[in-house]
């Protein structure tokens, strides 16, 4: 099971959702039916909160500012709220598949989101930037013509980014100099498939980028100079993680999910995972999690202030959207009004009082039907929709 699968499990096995074969291609590589997903976008559309789609991850510069990206089908999608209500923005598609699974904006005129897309010759890594007027795609390297996925960036400032992924079982991280994205190198850890599924920079020469490695954690950092792998602990006997958020070089929170089972996905029920750092050592921390469940995405505004977001599976065996917050001491589960069937892969926090969360929901509520994009807000004291 790849970061990707650890991230998206639910597409991937309990949903009838359009939208999931490309879940499938994505994850697994496998071959991708051409269809007529046009290349120049759509126009914009309010109330994107119940419209068709699936909302992969989101980022916010401010409780009137954020960004969300994610897939329609065969195409791209990208949503905008602009403190009262969110809305489609135009974005451009290559190829005859292409998704979104990260966003990172540095400024309201200044975000780059990442994904993959698929051609005649295979797949292959996608990278759009924002300007404040309009998405354009950028030309961005791909180590193999097949199964190349960015999954996750992250931006300090308009000139420096990084983007990782995977691409043939190895991990992948593409970086921005402001000019253009280039590849860098990845350190190798010892033997299976690899990915990264999420990075956090707090600083130019100070990246996380977490993942998984032969079922087991995997954390790597960069200095400024060179990426290197952190050791990471990993409970049972099968884990990964799939989302990071630092505040600072010293302080970190990282979530995934592991089991004690062979990764098969059926073996074992899923749990959900929390790391932290405190400069020095990853470790496990204890969350109070239903028994089945994932998370996907974590933002903390600041060290005694993060939110997690994922799935739990209910008294009825149907899955629901997932939030816990730390408070500096311990992690809790917060109450969230999500429909019956419903998952969060992405959350942002501008702040203690001000949270955005994405994801997607099933429209008949049985988990099946076309998947509805999910939007969720905090605002310091209870979780909308």
């Amino acid at each position: 099971m790849s970061a990707l699968e650890l991230r998206m499990p639910v597409r991937r096995a309990r949903l009838a959702f359009v939208g999931v074969l490309f879940a499938l291609t994505v994850g697994l590589g496998w071959a991708v039916v051409p269809t007529s997903a046009s290349a120049t976008g759509r126009s914009s559309r309010s109330d994107s909160s119940r419209a068709a789609g699936t909302l992969n991850g989101v980022s916010c510069v401010s409780a009137r500012s954020c960004i969300a990206v994610g897939y329609l089908g065969d195409r791209t999608l990208v949503e905008s709220w602009n403190g009262s209500r969110w809305s489609t923005v135009r974005s451009p598609d290559r190829g005859f598949n292409s998704a979104l699974f990260g966003v990172s904006c540095s400024s309201a005129r200044s975000c780059v989101a990442v994904g993959t897309y698929a051609d005649s010759a295979g797949q292959r890594a996608l990278i759009e930037s924002w300007n404040g007027r309009v998405w354009s795609v950028e030309p961005s390297p791909s180590p193999s013509p097949t199964g190349v996925d960015l999954l996750g960036v992250s931006c300090v400032s308009a000139r420096s980014c990084q983007a990782v992924g995977g691409h043939g079982g190895a991990a992948l991280i593409e970086s921005w100099n402001g000019i253009a994205w280039s590849i860098v190198p990845s350190p190798s850890v010892g033997g299976g498939r690899k990915q990264l599924a999420a990075v956090s920079c707090p600083a130019a020469r100070s990246c996380v980028a977490v993942g998984d490695s032969g079922g087991r954690t995997l954390v790597e950092s960069w200095n400024g100079a060179a990426w290197s792998v952190t050791p990471s602990p990993t409970p049972g006997t099968y884990g990964g993680l799939s989302g990071v958020s630092c505040v600072a070089t010293r302080s970190c929170v990282a979530v995934g999910s592991y089991s004690f089972g062979t990764g098969s996905g059926a073996s074992a029920p899923g749990r959900a995972l929390i790391e932290s750092w405190n400069g020095t050592t990853w470790s496990v921390v204890p969350n109070p999690s239903p028994p089945v469940a994932y998370l996907f995405a974590t933002s903390c505004a600041a060290a005694r202030s993060c939110r997690a977001v994922g799935e739990y599976q209910g008294g009825t065996g149907l899955f629901r959207a997932l939030v816990e917050s730390w408070n500096g001491a311990t992690w809790s589960v917060e109450p969230s009004p999500s429909p019956t069937v419903a998952y969060l892969y992405g959350v942002s926090c501008v702040s203690a009082r001000s949270c955005r969360a994405v994801g997607q929901s099933a429209e008949n509520g049985r988990g099946s039907g076309p998947a509805l994009a999910l939007t969720e807000s905090w605002n310091g004291g209870t979780w909308s929709v």
